[in-house]
């Protein structure tokens, strides 16, 4: 009998060389180990194609960096991506090609979405020319590397999930 494969994708956004913006591939990486072959990966280079392809019908758990002044340096922010309003890219030259909000609004018009879109963003401080993440958003990333795998047993009716009954 096959096994029927584990519904949830991760998905990293973000450019290792480019400081903070390299946080999404950290956090993959650093789930990879903790995970191993439960979930599925996908380390998004900017193909927005190959990303709406992949996420489609699909759970997804999504990490990247963001950059927000409501919010302070290395605070985990955790959305709904199919509920929760994003900002479009203020930047068009971004290392993704273009912003997750333009991918979901593509994704909707190409009838392309996932089934869930949960994304936990870090904020951070510095995405300029480097491949080291600044002190604070480790710190933040390791804390989100513990939300996302207690998130993704809860989602899963894994052992972490409680009733709220």
């Amino acid at each position: 009998m096959r096994k029927k494969p584990n519904p949830w994708l991760l998905v990293s956004l973000g450019n290792p060389l480019r400081s903070d913006d390299g946080v999404g591939p950290f956090l993959l990486q650093r789930l990879r180990q903790q995970l191993g072959h439960s979930v599925e990966y996908l380390e998004s280079g900017g193909d927005i194609l190959h990303l709406l392809a992949r996420w489609k019908d699909r759970w997804v758990c999504l990490v990247d960096a963001m950059i927000s002044d409501r919010h302070t340096v290395g605070e985990v922010i955790s959305l709904d991506g199919l509920q929760d309003p994003l900002s479009p890219s203020l930047c068009s030259t971004s290392s993704h090609g273009f912003g997750l909000a333009e991918a979901i609004t593509m994704g909707k018009l190409i009838d392309s979405l996932p089934i869930r879109l949960d994304i936990f963003a870090i904020n951070s401080e510095n995405l300029a020319k480097g491949e080291k993440l600044s002190p604070t958003v480790v710190k933040a990333a390791l804390q989100a590397e513990q939300l996302i795998i207690a998130h993704l047993s809860a989602v899963s009716g894994g052992p972490q999930c409680t009733s709220r009954a």
